[in-house]
């Protein structure tokens, strides 16, 4: 009898990651933010009066890419700029009181989120993928806690990649699951 082919790790974990973002980005739509929205709003809490160029260096993107994500949670009044008091060329930035609201309506989502991608583990095997996913992340030189996708957002739409906040448009005839 003829074994079925194993699938790849990689394989896996890509997929396995692609529907992680699919969920969380769906759990994250009532409150009209991205994955990347909220993320920027967790490091701000972790790193109060960071400095717009310093989080575009923690987060490995370009600082004018940042921008735009700034502009787009501070209209919404989640953060607040302020000048730099060490250096009157850079903004401070700080979660709003709105923001930190909002950020805890995010921390409550993200629960939620990480108990359905659990789902069908016992709590010892949950803990040990944590493990063992931690140890595959640092093997990959991935800056703990912040997602890699970050470089990527703001570049140009024709190169197939998204700006924080954007969906990609079904194609005509065709629906999303």
């Amino acid at each position: 009898m003829e074994r079925p082919p194993k699938i790849g790790i990689a394989f896996l974990l890509s997929q396995v990651g692609q529907r992680s973002a699919q969920e969380f980005g769906r759990l994250l739509q009532p409150l009209m933010l991205s994955p990347a929205d909220a993320g920027i709003l967790r490091l701000l809490r972790q790193s109060p009066g960071i400095s717009q160029q310093r989080l575009a260096e923690t987060l490995g993107m370009h600082a004018s890419r940042l921008v735009a994500i700034v502009d787009a949670l501070e209209s919404r009044k989640l953060i607040a700029r302020a000048p730099n008091s060490e250096d009157r060329r850079l903004y401070s930035l700080h979660l709003t009181v709105h923001g930190a609201e909002t950020l805890a309506e995010i921390g409550n989502i993200a629960r939620t989120h990480n108990d359905l991608m659990c789902a069908g583990l016992k709590a010892i095997e949950a803990e040990q993928l944590a493990a063992l996913l931690q140890k595959v992340a640092a093997a990959q030189g991935l800056t703990p806690k912040v997602h890699p996708g970050y470089k990527d957002l703001g570049k140009d739409r024709k190169q197939g990649l998204r700006t924080a906040g954007t969906r990609k448009a079904n194609k005509p005839g065709t629906t999303r699951a």
